[in-house]
């Protein structure tokens, strides 16, 4: 784990957004420090995009592999003696690579449930203890529209997409009252994972509102749903119409 840049915590409100060197991710580690938050950016290779993101909104970048659990819980204790006591944890790592069935091998599979449902796992067990002891928190965790409606070549993908929509809404129920756990599970979004063909009329002229979504989008929801003090285990998935259910 590597951690770099940031001042001194002057213990006010704390969130650890992780896969915040882009896309999503940055969009909500900039929404949170508008917001009034002291932000701990994670990154998971990319540390020059880290440390960037991390210097816009005043914040420490800390990197490691969020399917390494011993990896994140040394972010989760280092961003805490940084910052202060993480209030807020949004689970944003991933990657996103199509492969049709037959050619998803073990590796391929075995690293999607690892990062895309293990580093949300990874996170929460990191951060719970804390935020138990301190009786308050709340946690995101940023799935797919995918996962509610399945996709083509994405198996992988869309099954730790969807386990991770299960493990929310199951940490929602034993985490409560105290603690509140939510999903947001975003469209096709304008980032550097989205595929090129979705960018264009062949996919928007299919969107009811006819375009795909920007990322500071997502993160105001994120945060809306990160401080709504009645709302635990609720999934909201802004897709332009996509998915209505």
């Amino acid at each position: 784990m590597s951690r770099s840049g940031g001042p001194a915590a002057d213990r006010g409100r704390v969130v650890l957004v992780t896969g915040a060197s882009g896309g999503i991710g940055r969009a909500t580690a900039e929404r949170f420090a508008t917001a009034g938050y002291r932000v701990a950016v994670h990154y998971g290779t990319n540390r020059a995009a880290g440390e960037a993101v991390a210097l816009e909104v005043d914040g420490i970048a800390f990197g490691c592999d969020v399917a390494d659990p011993d990896a994140v819980a040394t972010m989760v204790r280092a961003a805490e003696d940084a910052l202060g006591p993480i209030d807020v944890a949004v689970c944003n790592a991933g990657f996103y690579e199509e492969r049709p069935l037959v050619a998803i091998d073990d590796v391929l599979w075995e690293r999607s449930l690892r990062v895309l449902l293990g580093g949300g796992f990874h996170v929460a067990r990191a951060v719970v203890p804390g935020m138990r002891a301190r009786g308050h928190g709340s946690i995101v965790v940023v799935a797919s529209e995918l996962a509610l409606c399945g996709g083509v070549e994405v198996a992988h993908y869309v099954a730790g997409k969807a386990a991770l929509i299960g493990l929310a809404r199951s940490l929602a129920r034993e985490l409560a009252p105290h603690l509140r756990v939510n999903i947001v599970a975003p469209g096709a979004v304008d980032t550097p994972l989205l595929p090129d063909r979705d960018r264009g009329p062949s996919y928007t002229d299919t969107v009811p509102l006819r375009r795909i979504g920007r990322p500071a989008e997502i993160a105001e929801a994120i945060l809306h749903l990160a401080e709504a003090p009645w709302s635990t285990g609720a999934l909201y998935s802004p897709n332009g119409g996509v998915v209505i259910q």
